[in-house]
């Protein structure tokens, strides 16, 4: 039976990633198995009530991504859930970002799903010590871990005025990559999408153009690596490759 951990911010188990938030956590917990490592790490957010075009091209092109890299969302219904869906699908880790405590999972589907997300490597996360009530403002904290936590933080369909905008916005603050599909211009299901785009937001096509940018992502987290260890060879790298 997997027991519920908590995680300090001085340990070593303790995400890397989400010690660049200006207010992390002090613990976490956590349930099943952090299944981060050295994989790069992709984060999927949109509607809850997403549409049919969404969900068809997150079937198509997700489950290769799902094989080789890590789904990080946040448990909504709609376009998290379905990630997180995919990912178990193809037998891989996920991480389930939840605004709640984990022993009072929201959506409380959670209480079930959770079976197959630890069965696969995955996990689920809070940052609420159990019996903790879930809050509105709940929701915007779990954004901000869902966009530290991730190298990419792709967007597939969300309108102006939601919470998917709070986990890009944080995503941007914290120097992650924002990608997003585009959308017709008179769809409001997408409009946050193309207002992501006109601010600077990567527009991707398919799975190759995401890979890509975890690629990408992960070749800079490597030098990052090199210059902490501050090895000769790490710094004769870094210096050729921003040549």
């Amino acid at each position: 039976m997997n027991q519920v951990r908590d995680i300090h911010f001085l340990s070593e188990e303790f995400p890397p990633s989400l010690r660049d938030l200006p207010n992390p956590p002090k613990v976490i917990s956590v349930e099943g198995t952090l299944c981060f490592n050295d994989r790069p790490i992709l984060g999927v957010v949109g509607a809850r009530d997403s549409s049919v075009m969404s969900e068809s091209w997150m079937r198509r092109h997700l489950p290769q991504l799902a094989a080789k890299y890590v789904i990080v969302s946040g448990g909504a219904r709609g376009i998290d859930e379905l990630a997180h869906q995919i990912a178990i699908y193809e037998k891989a880790p996920t991480a389930v970002i939840l605004p709640s405590a984990l022993d009072q999972p929201y959506p409380p589907e959670w209480a079930q799903k959770k079976v197959d997300v630890i069965k696969y490597g995955g996990c689920l996360i809070s940052e609420y010590e159990l019996g903790v009530p879930i809050r509105r403002w709940h929701f915007e904290k779990r954004n901000r871990l869902i966009a530290a936590l991730a190298d990419v933080v792709l967007v597939v369909e969300a309108r102006r005025r939601s919470g998917t905008g709070i986990t890009a916005r944080h995503a941007r603050d914290l120097g992650r990559i924002v990608a997003t599909l585009p959308w017709f211009p008179t769809d409001p299901r997408g409009e946050l999408c193309n207002d992501l785009i006109v601010d600077g937001a990567v527009l991707v096509r398919d799975s190759a153009d995401i890979e890509a940018l975890l690629q990408r992502e992960m070749h800079g987290r490597l030098l990052r690596t090199l210059r902490t260890i501050g090895t000769p060879q790490g710094e004769r790298q870094v210096r050729f490759t921003s040549l």
